[in-house]
């Protein structure tokens, strides 16, 4: 049963139901785009595992997003303005200095500790500052309802926040992050740029 959810995630309806559902925790990343991303309308964004493109009227409107699943780039395009591409995280083939920011939601919970180094390293290229903003592990382990459900979440990859953290570092400097806790996944951001 949680292989069929799983695989109904890949097309771009079962994408968007699970965004319905997951409402509590995409409002907090909202909150963290609305806080720490500027939204100048000038500033140049790169969503990196942009989806279906849920996210974008969350940006101004210098927008790129991009996504390795052709069906939720396909379906972005129909949903919304912006240049959405098929792209992989850890292989981005933008300029240096393309972007003001580039921003990742909700999408290193699906890559494994290469896929991330490389998603990092390559967003530090091509914008001066990485913003990253992912579901977590539970703050509190004593939270048992909220690691399960995680669990079942098709990212294989769950980390705590201080793994997450720790990993973003190792690639690149981590300039201040936070976490949050919520009723049904704690979500966390961290901002780097490139080491000096």
């Amino acid at each position: 049963m949680l292989r069929t959810f799983h695989k109904l995630q890949d097309t771009a309806p079962g994408y968007s139901l699970t965004q319905l559902l997951g409402g509590p925790t995409i409002r907090r990343y909202q909150a963290f785009v609305r806080a720490y991303v500027p939204r100048d309308p000038a500033r140049r964004v790169l969503e990196i595992g942009c989806g279906v493109g849920s996210a974008r009227p969350w940006f101004g409107g210098n927008y790129t997003g991009i996504d390795i699943n052709p069906e939720y780039v396909a379906r972005a395009r129909k949903s919304f303005s912006g240049d959405f591409r098929v792209m992989d995280a850890g292989q981005m083939t933008f300029s240096p200095g393309q972007f003001d920011d580039a921003v990742s939601i909700a999408t290193a919970h699906h890559l494994t500790n290469d896929q991330v180094g490389a998603m990092v390293r390559s967003a530090i290229v091509a914008a001066a500052t990485l913003h990253v903003i992912d579901a977590i592990l539970p703050i509190s382990p004593t939270r048992l309802f909220k690691t399960a459900l995680f669990r079942m979440d098709r990212g294989r990859h769950v980390r705590t926040f201080e793994q997450l953290r720790s990993l973003v570092d190792r690639h690149a400097r981590v300039e201040f992050s936070e976490a949050v806790e919520g009723p049904l996944h704690d979500v966390c951001y961290i901002r780097a740029s490139r080491n000096s």
